[in-house]
């Protein structure tokens, strides 16, 4: 599990919420660190920032396709989604949540994307 956010403490606290449930986390500061790490590891799920330094968390999503097998993936994000990023990044975001995201609606959402990428694995 990849968990990208510039903002630290909202990284670690997502982090650790999903680390309290038994995930294996990777934590990354910004859009292109996280790219490098969906690269070079396999990853069931990307909780993804949408606002980020560099590359943000919609160029993240789009740079992963075609490159298989893409995680599923979560958006989180302080800010409203607006209806062009949902039409633009269409299926490839399996849910967006806005921040702060409540600890149980967190867990819900990576273990739903979880099981919708572990299903195209196969």
């Amino acid at each position: 599990m990849l968990v990208a956010d510039d903002n630290d403490g909202i990284r670690s606290t997502t982090a650790m919420i999903l680390k309290s449930v038994g995930c294996d986390v990777v934590e990354a500061v910004d859009g292109n660190a996280a790219l490098e790490e969906l690269r070079s590891r396999q990853v069931d799920v990307a909780v993804l920032d949408v606002r980020m330094p560099g590359r943000d968390g919609i160029s993240v999503v789009e740079d992963l396709y075609p490159h298989p097998p893409p995680p599923g993936v979560v958006m989180a994000s302080a800010y409203e989604i607006d209806r062009d990023v949902r039409t633009r990044l269409g299926g490839r975001v399996l849910r967006y949540m806005r921040k702060p995201v409540p600890p149980n609606e967190l867990i819900e959402a990576v273990g739903e994307a979880a099981e919708i990428a572990r299903a195209a694995q196969v």
